[in-house]
Order: structure tokens, then C-alpha cells, then sequence
């Protein structure tokens, strides 16, 4: 067969010039069938081993969007009065929807937006949208990034971006943020153990899982507005994590 993203002649699981998923590959996280192609699992959203990361490319054109943004910006200025005072933004992301079909327009409080781009980005990844998933996903990154002060749940939700990005290290120091201040918060264990097992340090993660496992009925019990925020993930973090322990 084909491979369907790089077109080489190509044969098992996974494509030998691309590491693209070919039929019958499976998720890494969570062992649901891979749809050819792919890049993200459509079961659990986590990137697909082998595929190779445009980030420094997404970087590149944000920081190209930005810089139009403000030269085009001084030059209105200088012909127009001041327009009325808006709510700030992140630097180079639509404000309006329009550099794709249906965005979601960037209104309200700054994490609010962040918030509105985080659950775009999984509603692409759970639908297989991986255009949508990689047009949207350095502007969560860039929004959380500059919305100010976070609470565990924005920084867990900052940690998970930050795993789909490709980058664990990164995605483990944010999940550690949370553990200094609540070292059994359940979205903390489960994004370092995350960010620890694709980083490839499989003792760290059985440490993080293990004491997920530990605490969490007695966490289960407290009333923090993320845990209901996250509900129904916290159950499938909690079988994760017995079967990384136990195998």
C-alpha cells in the first residue's frame, strides 16, 4: 500500500518514510485503533508516535501575524482616532473567527479566550481534525502563555497542550507547578505522568501514577471545581494509570 500522508510505498503498522500510521497501527496511550494517517488518536487525542512536529513553523507564522498586526496597527492609528478600549488579547490571534470557517471569536477575559481555544482544539482532536488541531493549537499555547497568573486547572490544561505539541519537558514543568502547591492533585499526577512517559522516563511516570493511584479516593471526595470541570476523564486516568503500574 500507499502511505496516505507521504505517498512512499509502505507495509506493517507504521509508514519506514514517515512514521505516519498505516492500518491496523494503534494508540500508544490508549490502544484504540490509529486512523491511517493520522496524527493524534482520535480516542484520547494523543499525538501519534513517529509524527514529525511543525511547531517551529506555527512559531514562525504567529510571530509573522504579529508583526503585520503591528505595523498595520500604527499606520490606522496615525490616519483614525483611537478606537474604544477592547479586551486585550493575545498578540497575533484572530479576534474575529476568520482565519478559519467556524473559530471561535476571542471575547471576554483573557484566560476566558484561552479556555474557548483549549476546547476547540480537543473537539479537533476527539473528531480526527488534525488541520484544525494544528491551526489552533500554538494559539491555546500562546493564550494560556499570556493570560496571566493560571490555577491548577488552566495550568493542567496548558500541560495537555503542551504534550500534544510534542514537547514533554515543557508540558512536565507546567504539571509540576501544580504538585508544588497540591502534591496530590489528581490533573497534576496525570499530566506529569503524561508528560514523564512520552519523555521516555517511564520511572518517573510509575512514580506519578502510583501515588495517582494512592490518593485518589480520597481526592475523588474533595470539591474542587476542576475535578467537576474533568469528571468524567478522572476514571480513565485512574485505569491508566493501574495499567502502567501493573504491566
Amino acid at each position: 500500500m500507499n502511505c496516505p500522508v507521504c505517498q512512499a510505498e509502505a507495509q506493517g503498522a507504521y509508514c519506514a518514510e514517515c512514521g505516519a500510521p498505516l492500518e491496523g497501527a494503534t494508540c500508544r496511550g490508549c490502544q484504540a485503533p490509529l486512523v491511517p494517517g493520522a496524527r493524534y488518536c482520535v480516542a484520547c487525542g494523543q499525538p501519534v508516535r513517529g509524527a514529525t512536529s511543525n511547531m517551529p513553523w506555527y512559531i514562525a507564522g504567529a510571530a509573522l501575524v504579529a508583526l503585520v498586526a503591528v505595523v498595520l496597527g500604527s499606520v490606522l492609528r496615525s490616519e483614525q482616532p483611537a478606537p474604544a478600549a477592547a479586551p486585550p488579547i493575545a498578540a497575533g490571534l484572530p479576534t474575529d473567527g476568520s482565519g478559519m470557517p467556524g473559530a471561535p471569536p476571542l471575547t471576554g477575559t483573557p484566560r476566558e479566550q484561552a479556555d474557548r481555544l483549549f476546547n476547540r482544539v480537543m473537539q479537533a482532536s476527539a473528531a480526527g481534525d488534525s488541520a484544525e488541531v494544528s491551526f489552533f493549537l500554538p494559539m491555546a499555547l500562546a493564550a494560556y502563555r499570556q493570560a496571566g497568573p493560571l490555577d491548577a486547572d488552566g495550568l493542567y490544561h496548558l500541560s495537555v497542550l503542551e504534550i500534544a505539541a510534542g514537547d514533554p519537558a515543557a508540558a512536565r514543568a507546567t504539571a509540576e507547578r501544580i504538585l508544588e502547591t497540591e502534591p496530590d492533585h489528581l490533573l497534576g499526577l496525570a499530566a506529569a505522568a503524561r508528560a514523564a512517559r512520552d519523555a521516555g522516563e517511564n520511572a518517573a511516570a510509575r512514580r506519578y501514577y502510583g501515588r495517582l493511584l494512592e490518593v485518589y479516593d480520597a481526592q475523588r471526595q474533595r470539591a474542587l471545581p476542576e475535578y467537576g470541570d474533568h469528571a468524567a476523564i478522572l476514571p480513565l486516568y485512574q485505569e491508566e494509570a493501574r495499567g502502567f503500574v501493573e504491566r
